[in-house]
């Protein structure tokens, strides 16, 4: 490929003229090794309250180059990487106002809440490289710099090819963001502001048309299977800027005549500005929309050729108030207030009418918003959080939700023998203009649901390496896909529980991360779960050269037990029920050796061991067999300077 050749030259180039270049002086006043990069998300508040994750940079983790490599998740997917994916967890999303984002591809989306902003002492360069087999390739690369003082700027972009072992199931795509960020020296004014680009294209195929083809191994060749479309495609693009502002509403602590600082008593906070706009595109497209594939659903209206397209665009803006100052944190405040108001005005671009060739349905959503947010400290000991947004004019008002956590250290938080957590959320969440209208040559329907309500209580107890938990979530009037991949609601309460652990440890040259989960519903007709679900990552560190190299072997492990799987239809873009193939109750098995060399990780990955058994069983998704074992190679390289 022409461009990522391109793209590597650029990189080298780059990096080169990096390392050559001074170090400039850094304001983030951070006391440790210059070499430490750590990160926050959304605005400027979250780092003065000291809300930041540390860079990882565990040798364990990476291979983990792919959207879905997460070490606390397993996903349903398709039969190769960059399609659509659903957590097998159930988790019960709300999101208030109008739904931009699309469930089934959001690993690979950027927004404002995975945005990330980071915090370094000099220049910083990540970059993460994978060939796999049939000319797969992923590439990412972030640099972050300060410019000049106070100035960061970041600049992340990554690009994805896959084209596939079965047929017509081709992924090639690109996401771009860079965002920057500025405080004046006085810290009274700060600004930040990001832009994004992302875009998915690719291939459906609509799983295998005969999994016993498959499965029976009745034919080899994976490249000549017989798959249900072979000539539709999905085109996602989003892309959008934001701008957040601070100020101060009070000066700086004015310097006495001994050049000391006379402290104030009470600081009356700062205000604070959102302002954001987002444009969504989304195409779906076929030269055959009379495929039997299509059958069970309404009747094709355009026999020639299928081209669904939406777009919207949303304009957002923010004001709100909040108790900071010119004081930085540890996530430590003692106590912290904000309130705010927030108006959203979304634009929907309507259908193409398929017999008048019009468009209509073209439609302004707008409305008001407030919002309250509270954190108090008590002693060292004891922490209290929440939220709370309420819809109060407009599209899907008394909309709402308040959520909450106590977390109770046995100790103070900085020196402890763990923590108690207690979680609550409960929401109000009207049905959303996807599932209450919707217009194609395939899938046809108008809703009136009412809106649904949630409950969620979670407690837990959590260690640096370790967090045992239980939850539970009801829900009245859910609304879900049902067998005919249209909306349905359910006008009972479902609740869902479960008992869950993740773990993180070192012990001697030993390493492992992982999760388990036990999951039960009181409604196994609407919510389809696996009872047990979990991932395991073993390594074992073998030094080389004391503080320069090092050696790791790693096994992966995942495994849930069968259940009815949710099925995907590509032509909505959404996983729905189905009640006729089970998956599930099999290992998917990965090896991995990583070399360490300073701050470059070499990686050699030979994946889904258990597909050597001859037990082709190994679906995650209904007649979606998952990728054959395989070997990959890459590289994740940090520079600095």
């Amino acid at each position: 490929m022409k461009i990522i050749k391109s793209l590597i030259l650029f990189i080298l180039i780059m990096s080169h003229n990096i390392v050559l270049s001074k170090s400039l002086t850094n304001s983030d006043s951070i006391q440790m090794d210059s070499t430490y990069v750590k990160y926050f998300r959304k605005d400027l508040n979250n780092l003065t309250l000291g809300l930041t994750n540390s860079w990882d940079t565990t040798t364990l983790l990476t291979s983990y180059y792919d959207g879905l490599d997460d070490p606390y998740r397993i996903y349903q997917t398709l039969s190769n990487s960059g399609l659509a994916h659903k957590d097998i967890n159930f988790t019960y999303s709300y999101k208030l106002g109008f739904e931009l984002e699309v469930p089934a591809f959001s690993s690979y989306l950027h927004n404002l809440d995975n945005m990330v902003f980071p915090v370094v002492l000099q220049p910083f360069t990540d970059i993460t490289y994978m060939m796999g087999d049939k000319k797969e390739q992923h590439l990412e690369v972030l640099f972050c710099r300060e410019f000049f003082p106070r100035f960061f700027v970041t600049l992340n972009y990554d690009i994805d090819f896959s084209p596939g072992l079965y047929k017509y199931t081709k992924t090639q795509n690109s996401f771009f963001n860079g965002n920057f960020r500025y405080n004046t020296k006085n810290d009274r004014y700060g600004i930040s502001a990001y832009y994004f680009h992302d875009k998915i294209n690719i291939q459906e195929n609509g799983g295998i048309v005969y999994d016993s083809i498959f499965v029976n191994k009745l034919e080899t060749d994976k490249s000549i299977i017989a798959v249900n479309l072979t000539s539709a495609t999905n085109l996602i693009k989003n892309s959008g800027f934001a701008i957040d502002q601070y100020f101060n509403i009070l000066g700086p602590n004015v310097k006495t005549s001994d050049s000391t600082y006379k402290k104030r008593k009470i600081d009356i906070g700062r205000i604070n500005y959102h302002f954001s706009y987002q444009r969504n595109r989304y195409v779906y497209e076929d030269a055959n929309p009379l495929s039997d594939f299509y059958r069970y659903y309404n009747p094709v209206i355009d026999s020639t050729r299928t081209f669904d397209s939406l777009c919207f665009y949303n304009i957002k803006n923010v004001i709100y108030w909040n108790t900071l100052g010119y004081k930085k944190y540890d996530n430590d405040i003692p106590f912290y207030l904000t309130l705010g108001l927030e108006h959203n005005f979304t634009h929907h671009n309507g259908y193409w009418d398929l017999f008048t060739k019009e468009r209509f349905n073209n439609i302004n959503y707008s409305n008001l918003r407030v919002n309250a947010g509270i954190i108090i400290n008590i002693l060292k000991s004891t922490r209290i959080t929440a939220n709370a947004q309420v819809i109060t004019n407009g599209y899907k008002s008394g909309d709402f939700f308040v959520e909450g956590q106590w977390k109770q250290f046995l100790g103070t938080y900085k020196k402890n023998v763990g923590a108690l957590k207690f979680d609550v959320n409960l929401n109000r969440q009207s049905a959303d203009w996807f599932e209450e209208y919707y217009y194609s040559n395939n899938f046809r329907w108008e809703n009136d649901f009412k809106p649904a309500t949630s409950l969620m209580l979670k407690g837990s107890y959590e260690l640096p390496f370790l967090e045992i938990g239980l939850k539970h979530t009801n829900i009245s009037n859910y609304i879900y896909f049902g067998t005919d991949a249209k909306p349905q609601q359910y006008s009972g309460t479902i609740s869902v529980s479960s008992l869950y652990s993740r773990f993180y440890v070192k012990l001697n040259k030993f390493e492992f991360v992982g999760f388990a989960s036990l999951q039960t519903t009181n409604n196994d007709k609407v919510i389809h779960i696996p009872t047990f679900q979990g991932k395991i990552k073993l390594g074992y560190n073998i030094t080389l050269v004391k503080n320069i190299s090092m050696l790791q072997p790693s096994i992966t492990v995942n495994y849930f037990t069968e259940y009815y799987a949710d099925a995907y239809m590509p032509a909505l873009r959404t996983f729905y029920l189905q009640d006729n193939v089970k998956v599930g109750n099999f290992p998917y098995i990965d090896l991995c050796v990583t070399f360490k060399i300073k701050k470059a990780n070499i990686f050699v990955q030979y994946t889904n061991m258990y597909s050597l058994t001859g037990d082709n069983r190994y679906f995650t998704t209904p007649h979606y067999p998952m990728r054959d074992s395989r070997f990959c190679l890459g590289v994740n390289w940090r520079l600095y300077k």
